[in-house]
């Protein structure tokens, strides 16, 4: 399943401080935590600054083959 491209918005707003997680409109949520769990993994953001900005514990996305 791809994205949507306003969670790219949402996640960037979110990073700048211009947006809260809790803002986020509900479809697109989980969508902002995917882009937020990649950047953990990339090595982008810290787990604590995942959950500063999405206001839960970091895990890692369920990997499915």
């Amino acid at each position: 399943m791809a994205v949507k491209a306003i969670a790219h918005s949402y996640w960037r707003s979110i990073k700048r401080g211009a947006r809260t997680f809790e803002s986020v409109l509900d479809p697109v949520k989980e969508d902002v935590r995917t882009l937020a769990r990649a950047d953990v993994a990339d090595g982008v953001i810290t787990q604590e600054e995942y959950q500063q900005y999405i206001g839960e514990s970091y895990k890692p996305a369920d990997e499915t083959v």
